[in-house]
Parts: C-alpha cells; sequence; structure tokens
C-alpha cells in the first residue's frame, strides 16, 4: 500500500540535503536524504519534458517512493502510454521535481513512513519557528 505525500522542502545542511515529505493524514514527517548534486530542476526542463510526452502521446501520472535500503530511497515515476504504464526509475530529486513540476501525486510506501516517519507535534512547529538561526 502506499499514502500520497506532499513535498514541503529541501534544506541544504553541511554535507548533505534533506527533503521533507508531509503524510497529511496521519501527521507525519519523513526526512529523505538527497544525494544528488543540485536541489533545483531547471525550468527548460518541464518544457522538454512535456514535448517528449507530447510526441510520444503519453503523460506523467506519478511519481512513486517504493523503497528504502542502505540509506538510500528508491523512486520511479509512471507514465501512461495508450492503455499501458511504464514505470522509469529515477534519482528522488528527480521524482520530487517532476512531482512538484507536474502537479502529479507523490506516493510513498507505507513501510517507508513506518520506518522514516515521526509524528508531528504543535510544540515541534513553534520551538521550529522561535529557534535562533545562524547570520
Amino acid at each position: 500500500m502506499y499514502k500520497e505525500v506532499k513535498y514541503i522542502a529541501t534544506i541544504p545542511e553541511k554535507d548533505k540535503k534533506i527533503a521533507y515529505l508531509l503524510c497529511k493524514d496521519k501527521k507525519i514527517l519523513i526526512p529523505m536524504e538527497l544525494r544528488d548534486d543540485s536541489c533545483f530542476i531547471y525550468p527548460k526542463l518541464k518544457n522538454t519534458c512535456e514535448s517528449i510526452l507530447y510526441a510520444l502521446k503519453a503523460r506523467i501520472i506519478l511519481s512513486k517512493i517504493y523503497k528504502y535500503q542502505n540509506g538510500i530511497f528508491y523512486t520511479y515515476i509512471r507514465i501512461k502510454r495508450g492503455y499501458g504504464y511504464i514505470d522509469i526509475n529515477t534519482s528522488p530529486l528527480t521524482a520530487l521535481g517532476v512531482s512538484r513540476l507536474f502537479g502529479v501525486p507523490l506516493l510513498i510506501s507505507e513501510d517507508i513512513v513506518k520506518d522514516k516517519g515521526f509524528y508531528i507535534t504543535k510544540k515541534m512547529i513553534e520551538d521550529a519557528f522561535n529557534k535562533d538561526l545562524p547570520v
């Protein structure tokens, strides 16, 4: 089973980037370490992808985070073409970007939610907003 999540933000840290995903119905936040080199998708990428999809008479229908093993998240993008589906393995950053750029659902395995997620409390949110940021 999979749960729909929303991509909240990517926070750069000293030697890594952490993307935060929110499982709204359970109020669970899932931190996802990104191992990619960049933290953004160029706007031209969407135009290129749209042209390719149009030429193939296909469309992106979702991004899925299906496995977490040995510190690595595994993701794919599902494309619908005619009556069939094609799952394309991709990096987590690309899956997040595609979901955001194309406005398609981002799904995550319930096992990952259980293993990596944590409940969000009002106090946690208040503390985060009241925390002094380094200058």
